[in-house]
Order: C-alpha cells, then sequence, then structure tokens
C-alpha cells in the first residue's frame, strides 16, 4: 500500500509541473528564463554579460564598434565653397623670340580664385559624391623692368590677363579616418570671357608710342583681344579635414587642379613689328610662327561652409 501511494505522489506532482508549463503555441514548451550573463537563452542564443551592452539590432552593434566599413544612411549637404591661391603655366614656350616678346615663365605672377556652391551626396561612411558649380577666375599678371626686355628696350611694360568662367568639378571623397578626407575627381571649364590691358612706358613713365608712315600711336591701343578656349577639361586632387562647429559642418583643405588642354584659343604665336609695319619673318623670308601649349594649373585653399 505504501508503494501504491508513493508511486502515485510521484506521478501527481510530475503532472502538476507539465500542467503549469508555458508552450509556444504549437505543444513546445518554453524553456524558463536564465539569468543575464548564463551562456545561452535555451536556444543556443548568448546572453551579454553584465559589462556589455545589449543592442536592439545588428546594425547597433555594429556602428558601435567603431569600424569605418559601417553604413549610414545616405545623407545631402549643401553649402558654399570658396577656393584662393596660386596658378602655374605649365608647358609654357621657352623659344628666345618668344620670351622676349612675350616675357619669360618666371616673369609672370599667377592667382587663382574660386566661389560657388557644393553639394554634398554621402554613399556610406568611407564614400562621398561631391559635385560643385563655381564661378572661377585665372589671374596672370607681369612687369618687366627697363632694360630687360629686347623688343620693348629700355621701356617698362605692365602686363595683366584674366580669364572667367563657369567651372564644375565632380569629385568621389574618400574618408579613411575620422574627420579626414581625400578627394579626386573631374572638373568641366567653360570660359566666357577674357581681360587683357597693357601699359608700356618709360622711365619717365611716359606712355610708349610708335611711328608708322608718320602716323603715331600708343603701344598699348594696338592691343589685340586674348582669346582663350571657351572648354577645357581638368584633373583635380586634394585633401582636408571636416569639423563642426556651433552645430555647422566645415570643410579645410588643400587642392589642385591641372588642365589637360592648352589654354589659348590658338596656339600658332606670330610677331608684328610696330615699327616695320609687318610681321617677323625668317631667313626665308616666310613668316615666323611658333607654337603655344601653355596650360593653366593651379594650387587652392578650400573653405566649404554647410547650410545643411
Amino acid at each position: 500500500m505504501k508503494k501504491i501511494m508513493l508511486a502515485s505522489a510521484i506521478a501527481f506532482m510530475c503532472l502538476s509541473s507539465n500542467a503549469f508549463a508555458e508552450d509556444d503555441g504549437y505543444g513546445n514548451d518554453i524553456p524558463p528564463a536564465r539569468t543575464e550573463g548564463t551562456v545561452d537563452d535555451g536556444y543556443g542564443n548568448k546572453l551579454p554579460a553584465n559589462n556589455e551592452p545589449e543592442y536592439k539590432s545588428y546594425e547597433d552593434a555594429r556602428a558601435s564598434s567603431g569600424s569605418s566599413a559601417s553604413t549610414d544612411a545616405p545623407v545631402f549637404n549643401i553649402g558654399f565653397h570658396l577656393g584662393f591661391g596660386f596658378g602655374n603655366l605649365l608647358s609654357y614656350p621657352s623659344y628666345p623670340l618668344y620670351t622676349e616678346y612675350m616675357g619669360k615663365k618666371e616673369d609672370w605672377t599667377n592667382y587663382s580664385f574660386d566661389v560657388g556652391g557644393i553639394f554634398k551626396y554621402r554613399v556610406n561612411n568611407l564614400l562621398m559624391v561631391v559635385p560643385e558649380v563655381n564661378l572661377g577666375f585665372g589671374i596672370m599678371t607681369r612687369e618687366t623692368e627697363s632694360g630687360r626686355d629686347w623688343f620693348f628696350g629700355d621701356y617698362k611694360v605692365s602686363e595683366n590677363r584674366a580669364f572667367i568662367n563657369v567651372n564644375v568639378p565632380v569629385m568621389a571623397r574618400f574618408t579613411p579616418i575620422k574627420y579626414l578626407y581625400l578627394e579626386a575627381g573631374a572638373r568641366l571649364n567653360f570660359n566666357f570671357t577674357t581681360v587683357h590691358t597693357q601699359d608700356i612706358t618709360d622711365k619717365d613713365g611716359n606712355p610708349y608710342e610708335v611711328c608708322f608712315a608718320g602716323e603715331c600711336k600708343k603701344l598699348s591701343d594696338e592691343l589685340e583681344e586674348w582669346k582663350v578656349s571657351s572648354f577645357i577639361p581638368s584633373a583635380v586632387a586634394g585633401i582636408g579635414a571636416s569639423f563642426k562647429y556651433k552645430n555647422r559642418e566645415f570643410d579645410v583643405g588643400i587642392r589642385f587642379t591641372w588642365d589637360l588642354t592648352g589654354l589659348e584659343k590658338d596656339d600658332k604665336v606670330d610677331f608684328f613689328d610696330p615699327s616695320e609695319g609687318k610681321y617677323l619673318e625668317d631667313e626665308n623670308g616666310e613668316k615666323i610662327v611658333l607654337k603655344n601649349n601653355t596650360k593653366w594649373m593651379s594650387f587652392q585653399f578650400v573653405l566649404n561652409y554647410y547650410l545643411f
């Protein structure tokens, strides 16, 4: 009798335990909850220890790791662009006749300016596409002191040239580490006007005049219009840093731009001698024509300010 009563009690306890057990709706018992820091939750998933943060999603965990490969939702920014610096004349002719008339490369001081708008599209934490639309200025100036110029002799030449364009750089910007960026791309230059002035004076500042056939004219008044190519493609590369100040985003950096084609619209140069009233000729009596394939290059300091 005692054995029968003991077996009945054990069976009752088992039935009571199963009666209060929860299932998942498919007849499968749900295991009891484990305490935090145990090996798993009963399904093979490790629970975080006390010193480990608990994440709501895999993306949160990946982002918190500080990996540069983590991705954000694409972000679009718009702002103002300013570039200012110096220019350089690549492939400048070195013919003695050309430098005597037009000056040596080292005689020219060159400046470069850009102002416009910038647009930034963030693809992910590593890559951004950054186009700009700018109004650009290239300025060239030289002063030839007395006795340095073969054609004008003891006279001083002060010459200024400038070209104005709308330029559209499109760059890929890489951010290998926080704050730092590297950029490279192409720029399309649409030159639409030029400015060209020249003053030729003697040592006392009097205008230099050329007399031919009884008529005297100021040589500065006989200056021809300077014409440049209307379209020039360029390559662009730069480095910089991005930061925030008073909740506004800024970029500061440096940038190199170099033209891939010549600046001059007509790359052939001839030389007119006003004292003789004709173009210079070689020993065979043919007009002297030289090739000018000068290309523009600029080095700029860059500042970008983003509105949003």
